[in-house]
């Protein structure tokens, strides 16, 4: 089925289709490589963890970042809640 309202990302002569407005967030500013390190550096912390107090450490890092993420995609209008 085709979305009857699609998104688009216009990059000098590229016009890319965005699926969500997080998408198209994600392509227009090119943070495709800069989710590609965070997932990196997440799984890197996440094989540290060997004990309790170590897990608490990487999930209060872990949610310090994703709200920041999330309070800038708010700014952006990107999402609503």
């Amino acid at each position: 089925m085709k979305n009857k309202n699609p998104l688009y990302v216009v990059k000098g002569k590229d016009v890319q289709e965005a699926k969500s407005i997080i998408d198209m967030v994600v392509k227009r500013f090119n943070l495709e490589p800069m989710i590609n390190i965070l997932k990196n550096l997440f799984l890197l912390l996440l094989e540290q963890v060997e004990n309790y107090a170590t897990f608490q450490v990487v999930k209060a890092f872990i949610d310090q970042l994703i709200h920041k993420i999330h309070e800038f995609l708010k700014k952006m209008g990107a999402i609503s809640v």
